[in-house]
């Protein structure tokens, strides 16, 4: 199976990947909500330059052999959010070719040190455990900060910066029999945020027999950063995993809105191989949110200050009804005391983006946190516990009468 991405299955049908670039015809739609357009007004930092960056390259316009300052911060100044496809009256899949991007050129966007630490949970998941444990260890007795002093691991700053102050307590979980529901906890959510691994276990617990798949990847790491090989790789053990575990039926809970996305798009990964497609896309049926196992008024409502906002920080947003659903629900929940972002309004960057070289993190999380402000939300909801972790960061710092929580924490 090929190392990169030859079909793309996009919100209006499957379309090849140059066909897919070529059908962006340039409207310039796509920059108004375009963070990175925002910040700094350049056409290369449109979207557009972007789709158009890729037809030159599979046009053999543009050399890859070297990789010029320009196309450098084209490329590592996107993250993915897909807010762009969202407006695009075609439907563009701009965070898409944007992998593609990243992929024939063979960049390496994370930290040597960070991208071979994350490769371990998929190598050597005993080993990857290990290490996250001794790590939370010398965070609690000032070691890890004299790590983040070293060469390469300048990123290990950035983590103790995000993560609480407190002690986090390990998440434990004891596997049910014959279970209803299997539970795949995010990296950030078991490693980073045991409490809400933890959390979103103790709510499943109360409708279903859970199984949690513990320090089990998924492959959206090795799709974002890695190659689409290694990511189909796991994607293929994970689909034998379900289809092995109990039965083939068992719905799969997720606590993070960017495993979510990507698994429900894990068909795309497979075009053209019949067999492994159709047992991916009833796979990728199977995929719940954590909004899936809440009552119909979650018990933890009067915890959250108003006025509440809601943040829609994600990778490939574009495509999904969830935010939708989501949306509805809350407003039901919070009626008037519920606000919004706009089309134009700045989200918290999403997926580990401060951890990218070269990258634009603080500027948009500046906008992010300008956009609280601007609506006075006391109270911001997110759907992945990273989010949670980059937002309070900085409300902490230049906002601090709000706070972000994960919405898993509405009910109770």
């Amino acid at each position: 199976m090929h190392n990169r991405l030859g079909t793309l299955h996009t919100p209006l049908g499957i379309r090849d990947l140059y066909d897919s670039v070529c059908f962006c015809n340039r409207c310039g739609m796509c920059a108004p909500v375009c963070p990175a357009y925002a910040a700094d007004p350049q056409e290369s930092n449109s979207p557009r330059a972007r789709n158009q960056a890729l037809r030159l390259l599979l046009e053999n316009k543009l050399k890859n052999n070297t990789i010029s300052k320009e196309l450098n911060q084209l490329i590592t100044s996107c993250t993915l959010c897909g807010r762009c496809t969202h407006v695009c009256p075609g439907q563009i899949p701009t965070a898409e070719h944007i992998l593609e991007l990243r992929r024939l050129l063979k960049l390496q966007l994370l930290p040597r040190s960070l991208f071979k630490l994350l490769r371990l949970r998929e190598t050597s998941p005993r080993l990857f455990y290990a290490i996250i444990r001794i790590g939370l260890l010398s965070r609690r007795i000032g070691l890890l900060r004299l790590t983040a002093c070293m060469p390469g691991f300048a990123w290990v700053k950035h983590l103790l910066q995000i993560l609480p102050t407190r002690s986090i307590k390990p998440f434990a979980a004891k596997d049910q029999k014959r279970p209803t529901l299997i539970y795949l906890p995010s990296l950030e959510a078991e490693f980073l945020f045991p409490d809400l691994a933890q959390h979103v276990y103790n709510s499943a617990l109360k409708k279903y027999r859970v199984i949690v798949w513990q320090n089990t990847t998924c492959g959206l790491f090795e799709y974002l950063y890695g190659d689409v090989r290694s990511a189909r790789k796991i994607l293929r053990r994970l689909i034998l995993q379900h289809q092995q575990t109990a039965n083939t039926q068992l719905p799969i809970l997720t606590d993070s809105i960017d495993v979510y996305h990507f698994l429900k798009r894990s068909a795309q990964l497979f075009h053209g191989f019949t067999a492994w497609e159709e047992k991916a896309l009833h796979f990728a049926q199977c995929v719940r949110f954590v909004t899936d196992i809440f009552p119909q008024k979650p018990s933890n409502l009067s915890a959250c200050k108003k006025p509440v906002l809601f943040m829609n920080s994600a990778v490939f947003t574009e495509d999904s009804a969830l935010q939708t659903k989501i949306e509805k629900k809350l407003q039901t929940l919070f009626k008037k005391n519920l606000v919004q972002c706009g089309y134009k309004d700045a989200c918290i960057a999403p997926a580990g983006y401060g951890f990218i070289k070269g990258s634009r993190e603080a500027v948009y999380n500046l906008q992010a946190v300008r956009t609280v402000a601007t609506h006075q939300a006391q109270t911001v909801i997110v759907l992945s516990g990273l989010a949670q972790l980059e937002l309070n960061f900085q409300l902490r710092q230049f906002y601090p009468t709000a706070h972000a929580q994960h919405i898993a924490n509405l009910n109770g």
